[in-house]
């Protein structure tokens, strides 16, 4: 071994004294039996990213022939080997014009090839993951991967031979993946759904409906988008259309957005992070394949993260507190569960830019937001004061060191300042008293001062924001009944919901108040979910049973395939309230299996 194949003796390529090379007694050490044998880690070590070509390709040459007498730790450690040069070839840190270096990578995937179908699964995941790399349009290649896959049990080895399949594909020119690889979408394992559909997706082959471009589903005007960037953005964008717009969109279809996820085109990847952060429970199938994404910078890994957030996995929550501040990070809640966690870092940005949204975490979480309370309380001289309010009179009697400033809100003794850095007060009465008089009686159990707001706001024709506070207190408020029913045939459809609610908790009436409600599900009909829909589906549940006629609709709205307001988390968020509502109603058991209108 003093010399390679074309006579250049080692030490010129090592540019060492002769008698000082490495690479001759490193190789030998190889395949030596017994104690004199070198491992392959010695051998990675003395290799670097600059040693110069010619020295990489000798080596290569050599390492590819020994192929067969190494070991499985040598055959993983020269396939990596061809894996990272194809990688450093190119993106330009080799030279492409390299002597020898493209002839001996394409050998090298020849040499994969051979190894697919090696007796250890590790090794045939790194033969395919450097064909994935050295990507040579190579037939004899594809059909090894297609044979070697049709046969595989080891669902990492599959993924990689699915995934290299495909870049063999492109560097064939394929103008749409072959068949073979459709029945990989409907695998038990995510992670091999997923490379079928990244192997589709690089070979070119989504139909415009986001469906997997088969013989089963293309027609004859249906366009194949190419593997190009704008056409894999394209396919990235239609894919989250279907998702929004079905329950059960067709097979591969999340697999399409997940791809997108590491693809080198910028926006491609921001458009698939996009729908990952509203993709609610669809996402928890493949939550173990969105985690490794969070190592990613700035706005992409604050949608990724929202996501993880939003199906509450806990691994989410260290990267939450990390980037909580952020613009991107916007969560309209977190699981109640994360509060002694996440507490201390939400009340770090009370009084800043993110202190609307605190304030609405903080509602959510009721009670268990009583460790709040003193921060909350620093807030009611301030322009935050409604929401702080609104957050009090939540947690209830764990607030009770608030009675003070709440009942000087209420009376109008206390007007909080109008901006934060400014000692500017509300010239005229505050338009907070309702809420200030409701938290009261939250926190104090005490009526008074909510009676007499709320029903001056009602007789005064305040009647939207103060309603819903009514409506709390219920029979406590039936002497302001004479004032509440003209509401019930407001102009304004926020009054008519909020009145209809208040009425039938104040007078037990449920006959005027369903009769109120159900004009307000026709949005339904259209498939929109806008908050009053949430609202009025919620209040009819609160009737129950004498609220039955507003069955069919509410049913429909479970069964149906097609998603409700355009968005996922928005029809997630409908189909709660309506099973919830079903169940008061006693037409749905709340341990009934979810039908396509909710996932588990």
């Amino acid at each position: 071994m003093s010399e390679v194949g074309d006579g250049t003796p080692w030490h010129v390529l090592e540019k060492v004294r002769e008698g000082q090379e490495e690479i001759p007694g490193l190789l030998r050490g190889l395949v030596t039996p017994g104690s004199g044998r070198v491992p392959w880690s010695a051998f990675d070590y003395r290799l670097r990213w600059t040693d110069p070509p010619e020295l990489v390709v000798a080596v290569l040459r050599r390492l590819l022939d020994m192929l067969p007498q190494l070991d499985g730790a040598g055959r993983t450690g020269v396939l990596d080997l061809v894996a990272g040069r194809a990688v450093m070839l190119r993106v330009g840190v080799l030279r492409a014009d390299a002597p020898g270096m493209a002839e001996v990578l394409a050998d090298g995937q020849r040499a994969a090839a051979r190894l697919l179908a090696d007796s250890r699964a590790e090794v045939r995941s790194y033969a395919a993951r450097a064909i994935e790399q050295v990507r040579s349009a190579d037939p004899a290649t594809l059909e090894a991967l297609r044979r070697q896959a049709a046969v595989e049990s080891d669902p990492a080895a599959l993924g990689r031979h699915l995934i290299a399949a495909g870049e063999v594909l492109a560097a064939l020119g394929a103008s749409r993946p072959p068949g073979w690889l459709d029945p990989w979408l409907e695998h038990s394992d995510p992670h091999v759904r997923l490379a079928a559909r990244s192997a589709q997706l690089t070979s070119g082959g989504v139909t415009p409906d986001g469906a997997p471009a088969t013989t089963a589903t293309a027609t004859a005007t249906a366009t194949t988008l190419s593997g190009s960037p704008d056409a894999r953005r394209a396919a990235v964008q239609e894919a989250g259309a279907q998702l929004r717009r079905w329950r059960n969109p067709a097979a591969g279809t999340w697999e399409t957005v997940l791809a997108g996820l590491s693809d080198d085109d910028l926006l491609t990847s921001h458009e698939a992070h996009g729908i990952v952060a509203r993709g609610g429970s669809s996402i928890a199938p493949y939550a173990d394949l969105l985690v490794p994404h969070r190592w990613r910078a700035g706005e992409r890994a604050d949608h990724l993260v929202r996501g993880l957030v939003g199906i509450g996995d806990p691994r989410a929550l260290p990267w939450y507190l990390k980037r909580a501040e952020s613009y991107w990070m916007e969560v309209g809640s977190l699981p109640v569960e994360w509060a002694p966690s996440v507490m201390p870092a939400l009340l770090l940005q009370l009084g800043g830019l993110r202190t609307e949204r605190v304030l609405r975490i903080l509602t959510g979480w009721g009670p268990a937001a009583a460790p709040a309370v003193p921060d909350l309380m620093g807030l009611l001289d301030t322009p935050y004061a409604r929401a702080a309010v609104g957050a009090l009179g939540r947690i209830g009697p764990a607030a009770a060191d608030a009675a003070g400033l709440l009942a000087a809100l209420a009376k109008g003794d206390l007007r909080p300042r109008r901006f934060a850095e400014s000692e500017d007060r509300e010239p005229r009465r505050w338009h907070g008293v309702q809420s200030a008089a409701w938290a009261y009686w939250r926190v104090t159990g005490d009526p008074g001062l909510a009676l007499d707001a709320l029903g001056a706001a009602v007789r005064g024709g305040l009647a939207r924001p103060v309603l819903s506070h009514l409506a709390e207190l219920g029979p406590l408020a039936t002497g302001y009944t004479d004032a509440l029913r003209p509401l019930l045939g407001s102009l304004g459809e926020w009054t008519r919901v909020g009145a209809a609610e208040a009425w039938w908790r104040l007078t037990g009436d449920a006959d005027t108040a369903v009769a109120t409600l159900l004009p307000e599900l026709r949005p339904l009909s259209e498939h929109r979910a806008d908050p009053l829909v949430l609202r009025v589906v919620t209040a009819l549940g609160a009737i129950g049973r004498p609220a039955a006629t507003a069955v069919p609709p509410l049913t429909e709205v479970i069964v149906s395939e097609r998603r409700y307001g355009g968005d996922i988390l928005r029809d997630e968020e409908l189909c709660r309230v309506v099973r919830t509502a079903l169940a008061a109603m006693g037409r749905l058991r709340h341990d009934a299996p979810p039908g396509p209108g909710i996932r588990r």
